[in-house]
């Protein structure tokens, strides 16, 4: 797991002082070497930049850049980020084409690979990966993204040239080194405020975009981009067509078995994140089917009761013969670390602080590699949005011409002491589709909310882009039931643009690789592939995947109410963390220049501290975390 960067197209001086650049700014991402490499063979100059977290083979031999000899002194070379979990079979495969290895490195199977299938070779790859590839005897570079987007890869332009790296801020001093400061994108601060993270292909900077996920972008000679193509996507995948027969529940349950053994491989310690629900405990159960292997667990604890899961991880542990680590954490500890995760954080979110200090423990406790069970809720019908979207939906096109009467009605005053009849009243005057009712469901803060931030008669933020609710509501539309269709939002949508994004960044600082087993697009094909009937909640909950995780899944915890893996902001707003909260967010100037009414911020928070429903903890969150990357210069 590392950071990668590189530039195509500009001067050779600058070329060489961003590669240096790159290796600075992405140098958290990888502690375990770093270098860069100035490829030949392109008629403008090539740089990569490389940072490497060492995972497997973690000797000289998996350094990077890394350069494979080619016919007549021409090479090719790899800047790449992530694990093929696959790389032992395809090394198998490559051997007998006749092709030999210096190193027990996926990275030098990942060039070989590429050598014997050419650029189809990145549909062969099963894994979480971003990368940068120079073909020196062909006269063209390659950057691509797995299917899902569990690596990142980012792009910008300066003038003909095309810089690229692992992350946005990495981007955005590239930008200011070659005298190209970047500026903020005004639709990524409504997509943010609406929904708690920046939406799409976009980025917080306008300058910046990411390569979308599945994607391999070819740039020939002259360092212009010839085409971008999809070699995977979401949306041509069937969905909801599949009975859940026994057949289907036998291939569900050994190709999550079979991801699961392809993520246990390491050469340094590892573990899993254990809470008290059913995606983190199935992954538990797979992981000590064998027996064999010792396996460890972390689980964390809360200082607010209500949301501390700690114990029942514990007896899921004991239960499954795990090794077992328990870290509690209270507000202290948060308001002591709250400056490591801004610093750390590259986009802006009000969820990645989760996965920082729970990255933080996992790493203190001696892992370099944790398994997470994101994925399980999004697959398999875990979130109330896959009862709740739905019958939203048909509430509002039952109403059809009469809603848009009804959603006029002046409820402002129940409305704000009732957040569901809010969202409800907002339902009635947005139009009769699935993705509305998604997002609204999501929403963060609603329109009247935000309202508040701004001065009278100014523009504020619409939420989110209108391309992004329409390419939504295509993708929803392909599915063959509703449970299929909030399948596709969630995972194109939440987890994508929230969760794995977060979970690659926060889990970067802190040295640590998070793997995802449940995003395997093995796993992903076959969960959408089944009809929605067989995902619905009952007795047990999530019944596809509990049975998958075979005889041995402790079924004790079905009973438990499943509360997810979140931060009580409320309480400790309220509490500890409100003196921090008002010093951040009374601070004037820091608002100016985003728009919003200098003492709009600090008022919504003696409006929560009052009670007022109208101001949710998370768009405090939401505020903080815009006041503390503007103070840190990362808002353009």
């Amino acid at each position: 797991m590392c950071g990668i960067g590189g530039s195509v197209g500009l001067d050779d001086e600058s070329t060489r002082a961003l590669a240096d650049l790159f290796a600075l700014a992405l140098a958290h991402r990888g502690p375990d070497g770093s270098g860069t490499a100035f490829p030949e063979g392109l008629d403008v100059p090539v740089g990569l930049a490389h940072t490497r977290l060492a995972v497997i083979d973690p000797t000289g031999g998996g350094a990077q850049p890394m350069r494979r000899e080619g016919a007549g002194g021409a090479a090719l070379w790899v800047s790449y980020n992530g694990e093929l979990y696959n790389y032992r079979e395809l090394r198998d495969e490559l051997r007998a084409a006749g092709e030999t290895f210096a190193t027990e490195s996926d990275t030098e199977v990942l060039l070989a690979a590429y050598a014997v299938w050419g650029e189809g070779f990145v549909e062969r790859l099963r894994g979480m990966f971003a990368f940068a590839l120079v073909d020196e005897a062909r006269g063209k570079a390659l950057l691509a993204r797995d299917r899902l987007g569990i690596k990142p890869l980012y792009v910008a332009r300066a003038g003909e040239a095309l810089l690229f790296a692992s992350e946005v801020r990495a981007l955005g001093k590239a930008l200011r080194s070659v005298g190209r400061p970047p500026s903020l994108n005004p639709a990524a601060l409504g997509s943010f405020l609406a929904q708690g993270a920046v939406l799409g292909t976009a980025t917080h900077l306008a300058e910046v975009e990411a390569l979308a996920p599945g994607s391999l972008m070819v740039l020939d000679r002259s360092g212009r981009v010839t085409g971008t193509r999809r070699y995977w996507a979401l949306e041509e995948l069937p969905v909801g067509t599949r009975p859940a027969d026994g057949a289907y529940r036998s291939e569900l349950a050994e190709t999550l078995r079979a991801a699961v053994r392809g993520h246990l491989v390491s050469d340094v310690p590892l573990g899993l994140f254990l809470s008290s629900g059913i995606d983190s405990t199935a992954l538990a159960t797979l992981a000590t089917d064998d027996g064999e292997a010792d396996v460890r667990t972390l689980g964390i604890g809360f200082d607010v009761g209500r949301f501390d899961e700690s114990e029942g991880a514990a007896a899921i542990a004991a239960a499954l013969g795990t090794t077992h680590r328990t870290e509690t954490l209270a507000a202290a500890d948060v308001l002591a670390g709250v400056e490591a995760v801004f610093d750390a954080m590259d986009q802006p979110t009000v969820d990645g602080f989760n996965t920082f200090f729970v990255s933080r423990a996992a790493r203190r406790s001696g892992l370099t590699v944790a398994l997470s069970g994101v994925g399980g809720d999004e697959l398999f019908g875990g979130y109330a949005s896959f009862r709740d979207v739905p019958k939203a939906l048909a509430l509002r096109r039952a109403l059809g011409p009469a809603a848009g009467l009804l959603g006029r009605l002046p409820l402002g005053a129940l409305s704000a002491r009732s957040r569901a009849l809010a969202k409800g009243l907002a339902l009635l005057r947005r139009p009769p589709s699935m993705a509305e009712a998604y997002l609204l469901r999501r929403e963060l803060s609603l329109p009247d909310e935000r309202l508040l931030l701004w001065p009278a008669g100014s523009a504020s933020p619409s939420g989110v882009p209108g391309a992004i609710v329409a390419a939504a509501e295509r993708r929803a539309g392909r599915a063959a039931d509703a449970e299929g269709a909030v399948s596709l939002l969630e995972l194109s949508l939440y987890m994508r643009d929230m969760l794995l994004r977060d979970a690659d960044v926060f889990s970067m600082a802190n040295q640590l690789e998070l793997r995802v087993p449940l995003v395997d697009h093995e796993v992903v094909e076959l969960a959408l592939a089944a009809e929605g009937a067989a995902k619905r909640g009952g007795d047990p909950p999530k019944p596809l995947l509990v049975e998958a995780a075979g005889g041995r899944f402790p079924r004790a915890i079905l009973a438990r109410k499943k509360r997810g893996f979140t931060f009580p902001w409320e309480s400790w707003f309220r509490g500890p963390l409100a003196p921090a909260l008002r010093e951040r967010l009374g601070q004037r100037e820091t608002w100016k220049d985003l728009g919003i009414a200098p003492a709009a911020p600090l008022g919504l928070v003696e409006r929560f501290q009052d009670g007022d429903r109208r101001v949710p903890a998370l768009l405090l969150l939401a505020l903080w975390v815009l006041a503390e990357l503007r103070a840190r210069g990362g808002l353009g």
